[in-house]
């Protein structure tokens, strides 16, 4: 094993495995990872699933640093906020997504804030266009423009 791996190189280690993962599993990356903490539990590693997910992201914030190139702040951001609390993040989109987008990835909160959900195609147009929509227990949803962003 090298001393110094950048980033795209450790991703190059995984490659190969996660190929063969999405051909028969799927092409979501959370369920191979997911499948091999269950893995550490069943093989009994020291520590279980749980250890090495704490240890594997601690791993990961620790070796994003040899990544030259610091990510991209998303452009929008899909918010909610509890009634009397602060601005809340669920929803991130990047230079390729629209409000819209963003505004849908938050209906199913604006179901479980009691939004009718024959009326919430209507708010997702007005979360895009810029309108802060407020549920009747105070629960209040928006989409911005994320002002960390640099484009």
């Amino acid at each position: 094993m090298a001393d110094f791996l950048t980033t795209p190189d450790r991703a190059e280690r995984a490659r190969t495995v996660w190929e063969m993962y999405r051909d028969l599993h799927g092409d979501e990356i959370h369920y191979l990872i997911a499948d091999l903490l269950h893995l550490a539990d069943v093989d009994e590693h020291d520590g279980g699933g749980a250890y090495a997910a704490r240890r594997a992201v601690a791993d990961y914030v620790d070796e994003r640093s040899v990544w030259s190139a610091e990510p991209k702040a998303p452009k929008y951001l899909g918010q909610f906020r509890p009634a009397g609390k602060e601005w809340i993040t669920l929803i991130e989109g990047d230079e390729t997504a629209e409000p819209e987008d963003v505004a849908s990835g938050l209906w199913v909160y604006m179901q479980k804030a009691d939004f009718r959900t024959g009326e919430i195609p209507a708010h997702v147009e007005d979360l895009a266009g810029g309108a802060v929509l407020v549920a009747d227990n105070g629960t209040a949803f928006r989409v911005i423009e994320n002002p960390a962003y640099s484009g």
